[in-house]
């Protein structure tokens, strides 16, 4: 993880272009010791911890798009990591000056996250509208202390 130099993204009428407004309904669903279920009407993520040879967590995502299509999949994410990502620090992955330069934003780091501000994508940038392949949440106070707890 490295302090990188933040840059304004462009902004749409609620958060950065590459951000869909649907994050705006996402909240914490569940949450024990080792998950943590975050949730919209269109959207899921579970973060659950691996604490096998290299311990981490994983973060599956999942979009309905519609009644036919669905985005889905699985990221890998360090300690410092989810904590970079959930706006607990401002430091961003080794690759993630590259993201920041091109869509803006305070911390990143390539196939995981992007962030600016209260504004989150996992695992990458987007359109900012239906379709696109990752998932879009404003991260609130509840869903901060929600990924500080599972943490420790």
């Amino acid at each position: 993880m490295k302090t990188v130099i933040p840059k304004s993204p462009k902004m749409d009428f609620i958060g950065p272009i590459w951000w869909h407004p649907h994050g705006m309904k996402m909240q914490v669903k569940g949450s024990d010791e080792n998950s943590l279920t975050i949730a919209g009407s269109a959207a899921k993520i579970v973060i659950t911890r691996e604490s096998g040879s290299y311990p981490g967590w994983f973060i599956d995502w999942a979009i309905q798009h519609s009644g036919t299509t669905q985005a889905s999949g699985r990221t890998f994410f360090l300690n410092d990591e989810l904590k970079a990502a959930f706006g607990l620090t401002d430091e961003s992955g080794d690759y993630g000056d590259l993201l920041i330069e091109r869509y803006g934003g305070d911390s990143a780091n390539q196939g995981q996250y992007i962030r600016s501000n209260i504004f989150l994508n996992i695992p990458c940038p987007g359109t900012g509208h239906d379709g696109d392949p990752n998932v879009s949440i404003e991260i609130d106070d509840s869903i901060k202390r929600a990924v500080q707890k599972l943490l420790g």
